[in-house]
């Protein structure tokens, strides 16, 4: 058995849009170092999950979602939720790495219950989307312990955003029915990308109650998380993740960040085929 199997959880807080801090997105990253049984066997899942989440990136909204969600794979290809379309190669010794291109939903300004936004961001303008290219380092170091590395970058004209994370996976319980793993990652974006989603300009000050604040590059926050999977059957598994994030640096100071850590959970029902 996998010791880090993915979670459609994670995928789905991804494809919420919450990867600009999630604590999440980095368990498929750690999943995919561990070798397939057949890597270039047709595998496919898809699952249900309910998600409690912060409206946008510094909010002190929240929001219950339920979302379906489906993964794909075979050989070097998939297709899933987090990851979006792309490949993997991988190694025997565990290491990894991975192309794929996605969307980001940027953020609005207005209750969404689609994309991340708020109406306390009113007069702030929308974070356009944009597809992103998303590059993933992974090496498992033994049983126990994986590490990963990413980068995304935004392929809309214009923007210039990207993002970065690193971090490592810690498997806690490894049992025939129970998995329990522990993530820790630290979260970067250039200063286009820190702009966009923490920044206030002029303009945008004027617009609304925010005073204006200039965001350069960095890192914009840390993170933890702990997932629990259980295994009912060799088709069927829950996921339970609770995770938190808390704003560092100079985006601690920003006038977007209405509350400083960010908790997230997010329970998933599986079905393998």
């Amino acid at each position: 058995m996998n010791p880090f199997r993915p979670s459609h959880a994670a995928w789905v807080i991804t494809s919420l849009g919450l990867v600009t801090v999630s604590p999440l997105a980095s368990a498929q990253d750690h999943a995919s170092t561990t070798p397939a049984t057949d890597p270039n066997a047709l595998q496919a899942a898809v699952g249900v999950v309910a998600v409690n989440a912060p409206r946008y990136a510094g909010s002190d909204r929240d929001r219950v979602q339920f979302i379906s969600a489906a993964s794909v794979s075979k050989g070097p290809w998939f297709a899933d939720t987090l990851r979006g379309i792309g490949a993997q190669y991988q190694t025997e010794s565990g290491f990894s790495i991975s192309e794929a291109f996605h969307y980001d939903f940027g953020r609005v300004e207005r209750d969404s219950n689609l994309r991340p936004g708020s109406k306390s961001l009113r007069g702030m303008g929308d974070v356009p989307g944009s597809i992103v290219s998303r590059t993933v380092v992974a090496q498992q170091l033994n049983r126990l312990l994986s590490t990963s590395a990413e980068a995304e970058y935004s392929l809309r004209n214009g923007t210039r955003r990207a993002r970065y994370r690193a971090g490592a996976q810690f498997g806690l319980i490894q049992q025939d029915a129970d998995i329990l793993t522990f993530n820790i990652d630290v979260h970067g974006g250039n200063a286009a990308f820190n702009r966009a989603y923490f920044g206030v300009s002029a303009a945008q000050s004027a617009r609304t109650r925010f005073v204006a604040y200039r965001a350069s590059g960095g890192l914009y926050a840390y993170s933890g998380s702990l997932n629990w999977t259980h295994v009912f059957s060799p088709h069927w598994s829950s996921n339970v993740i609770v995770s938190g994030a808390r704003y560092i640096g100079q985006i601690d100071d920003s006038p977007i960040v209405a509350r400083r850590t960010a908790l997230t959970s997010a329970v998933a029902m599986n079905y393998s085929f």
